[in-house]
């Protein structure tokens, strides 16, 4: 099964967290060698979602968020500027 491609998307959104973010959860999701539609399954999101949360997209559930986050043995903290 071929791993996940290194290609960059355009983003989806213009929120520099959200991009942040998003390109975090997808250069774990990389490292990890994991397919988009594989931790969209393992997270209960469609990959569509998981597609918008990497490019930095707005309005998805802070939910579906932290559920993929999760499956990618991750957790969401704010931290003090």
């Amino acid at each position: 099964m071929p791993g996940p491609r290194k290609k960059a998307g355009k983003p989806a959104g213009d929120v520099p967290e959200l991009l942040d973010l998003g390109e975090q959860l997808a250069e774990r999701r990389r490292t990890l060698g994991r397919l988009q539609q594989d931790v969209a399954t393992a997270a209960g999101v469609s990959r569509s979602t998981l597609h918008t949360i990497e490019h930095g997209g707005a309005g998805v559930r802070w939910e579906k968020i932290v559920a993929v986050a999760d499956a990618l043995d991750l957790k969401l903290q704010l931290v003090e500027e």
